[in-house]
């Protein structure tokens, strides 16, 4: 064996690394973790003897003084040369009591007073008319005319008419030998009865308009609502011609 094969040999059994940095490595790793703990454990003893003093100490106690609002004096005026205000206390109120009710004689009709008949109150109005019910006279109120809406005009309804009973249209023979089918457009002005009182045709087909109308003027409608009410109203009623 050669001295350079020798050599080789001893550095083989060499540790790996510089040991004096791991040494000293070790050393500091050490201390850090003393300092560090002897840290935690002083920060923990300060928190705690915190606490401990500010438990201990007693709290200071306040006192409150109420003052009723009529002691309470006027308060300084705005400017030097104006004079206080004069501040008005109420007294105090009494206490409500009770009513005493007071007895009252009860209202009598004079002696010469008369009450009319059915037959005097039907005399004394002879322009109404009246229907005869086993003898009985039943005054009835004169009719009074709607108060219509125009054609175009708005009215605000809770329910629109629903139509109860609907009459077919006639198809005109000119129209039928024509072969003239289409929907024609009415507005209907539905009464408070259920009524149609005018009608418009607002989408026309010249051979069937006045078939058209003359159906829907037929109808009965539930009439519309507003506020439980019955009120009149123009609705758009399509009448359908087809020849199929």
């Amino acid at each position: 064996m050669t001295t350079s094969q020798h050599r080789i040999s001893l550095f083989d059994f060499m540790p790996y690394g510089a040991p004096e940095l791991l040494e000293v490595a070790r050393k500091y790793m050490l201390r850090a973790v003393m300092v560090s703990s002897a840290g935690w454990v002083l920060v923990f003893a300060l928190s705690f003897g915190t606490n401990s003093i500010l438990a201990s100490r007693k709290p200071t106690e306040t006192s409150v003084i109420v003052v009723p609002y009529r002691e309470i004096g006027t308060p300084p005026p705005l400017s030097s040369d104006a004079p206080p205000p004069q501040v008005r206390v109420t007294a105090a109120a009494a206490a409500p009591t009770a009513a005493v009710p007071v007895p009252v004689p009860d209202a009598e009709a004079p002696s010469d007073a008369t009450i009319k008949s059915q037959e005097e109150i039907a005399a004394a109005a002879p322009s109404m008319p009246s229907t005869s019910d086993q003898g009985q006279q039943i005054v009835v109120a004169p009719p009074t005319e709607e108060d219509l809406p125009k054609f175009g005009e708005y009215v605000y309804v809770e329910e629109l008419p629903e139509a109860v009973s609907k009459v077919q249209p006639q198809y005109p023979d000119i129209a039928r030998d024509a072969s003239v089918e289409g929907t024609v457009m009415v507005q209907a002005l539905v009464g408070k009865d259920g009524r149609v009182k005018d009608t418009r045709v607002v989408k026309s087909v010249p051979m069937l308009d006045a078939a058209a109308v003359a159906a829907v003027k037929q109808w009965i409608f539930k009439p519309a609502l507003n506020n439980n009410k019955p009120v009149p109203v123009w609705i758009a009623v399509p009448v359908k011609f087809t020849l199929h």
